[in-house]
């Protein structure tokens, strides 16, 4: 079994704090990892978010949020997980970068300068709302509308053919917070544009840590994506060496339930699949 996201940043960007979640990784049954710092830890991308900031309609905990980000060198980033691989680590080099509509012309030409295994796409703001940074920030908060603009945003990540993966599909239901209306047909929109593009969908066990307590995706959403011949991978969104490989075992069998027998391990770009364990 593989980890395709995992974020060294609450560390130092050294072998060390690497070797641990690798020795994590190891205790779990894990043979490969892959670290995805976020983007915005990056010096490169602090013009990309910085329109965030700006105007009547930003928001105050976002401009706070982002004073304290942008303070490394992604040559250095690259430069480090490169070390680990000399060493004898089973890692490889991703990225997750948020999905910026703003932006996205910028982000695209970042990421031509630089060679990635996989880039994970993800979407956490909402036009300068970003709504999983902590829950007070739903309060006024339509969730249909929110649940809705999230999956027009989610599609539109999807078209810009940037990103391999998407990163924790549903992560909009992070707080708990569920549309009283369908959503079946946003949702349908966004997983085709995935089909036509052979993207994966990542299976994250994140969400067992979060207030919602669910993997993302639901269990209706990751059938209708094996429908779709989606191709999928098996993450945890680590932050902490301890939750590498987290409730892996209990993803892959909601994966086999919704009828796949593989998964997806990348390098250079390309993906090939590998079966799923028993």
């Amino acid at each position: 079994m593989i980890d395709y996201h995992i974020h060294l940043e609450n560390g130092p960007l050294t072998l060390e704090w690497l070797g641990k979640f690798w020795e994590a990784a190891q205790k779990r049954g894990i043979s490969e990892i892959g670290v995805t710092e976020h983007c915005h830890k990056f010096q490169q991308f602090k013009t990309a978010f910085a329109y965030l900031k700006e105007g009547v309609d930003s928001y105050e905990y976002m401009r706070q949020w982002l004073k304290n980000d942008f303070q490394t060198s992604l040559d250095d980033y690259l430069e480090l997980l490169t070390k680990a691989q000399q060493k004898g680590i089973p890692v490889k080099i991703g990225l997750e970068v948020d999905y910026l509509s703003d932006t996205e012309a910028e982000i695209k030409e970042i990421l031509s300068n630089y060679s990635f295994d996989y880039i994970i796409g993800s979407v956490h703001i909402i036009g300068k709302w970003g709504f999983d940074y902590y829950p007070q920030a739903w309060q006024n908060q339509d969730v249909y509308q929110a649940y809705k603009n999230y999956y027009a945003v989610l599609y539109d990540a999807v078209c810009c053919d940037l990103f391999d993966i998407i990163a924790h599909f549903d992560l909009i239901k992070v707080f708990g917070h569920h549309s009283s209306i369908s959503m079946d047909q946003v949702v349908d929109t966004v997983l085709k544009a995935m089909s036509r593009r052979n993207t994966c969908m990542e299976i994250s066990t994140a969400g067992l840590r979060k207030p919602v307590k669910e993997i993302y995706p639901t269990e209706a959403i990751l059938q209708k994506a094996f429908t779709y011949q989606i191709p999928i991978v098996i993450s945890s969104d680590a932050h902490y060496p301890e939750d590498v490989g987290s409730d892996w075992e209990r993803a892959t069998k909601l994966a086999r339930r919704c009828g796949y027998k593989e998964y997806r391990v990348f390098s250079q770009r390309h993906s090939f699949a590998e079966k799923l364990p028993k």
